[in-house]
Order: C-alpha cells, then structure tokens, then sequence
C-alpha cells in the first residue's frame, strides 16, 4: 500500500472537515464512527488497487515470454491494468 495508516487518516479527517465546511453533510452518528467508515472505504478501495497491480504484474510475468523482443513492457503493463480495472469496475 502507497499511503500509511496515519496519512489515511489524516485524509479521512479532511474529507470530513470538507464536507462539513461546505454543510454537504450533517451527522446523524458519532463523528468516530463516520469517520471509520470514512477510513475503511479509502483503505479497501487502495487495498483493491493494490491487489490490481498485483494481478496485472503476474498475467504479465505469464505472457512474458510470448513478448516480442522490444516490447515496451510497462505500457503493456498499464493497458493490463486499465483493462483489469474496467473489467472490476475500478476506477484508477
């Protein structure tokens, strides 16, 4: 994962305090709790990209050999992503 536990959480609580200044949101449960949830959707959705990149390095590990020579190897690797991402609906 790029980010640690501590930067998640301080986008957690910018996220909020944001959404609060603008009045988008108004609490109807314990800040701790909102911001939980908050947290756990940033730190699932980063854990699927994460388990993303994985996936596209080992189908490209796979087909490696069936490269031609000089292929452009991490163009080839975004299009995997990209690909894998649209197929699970992930936005990168």
């Amino acid at each position: 994962m790029r980010l640690k536990k501590d930067q998640i959480q301080k986008i957690t609580e910018k996220v909020l305090k944001a959404l609060e200044d603008q009045k988008l949101v108004k609490l109807k449960a314990p800040r701790t709790a909102v911001l939980d949830r908050i947290h756990k959707a940033i730190f699932d959705d980063l854990a699927a990209e994460d388990r993303l990149d994985e996936d596209a390095k080992n189908l490209m590990e796979k087909y490696r050999s069936q490269l031609p020579p000089g292929a452009n190897q991490q163009e080839l690797l975004n299009k995997i992503k990209k690909q894998l991402a649209t197929e699970r609906k992930i936005v990168l």
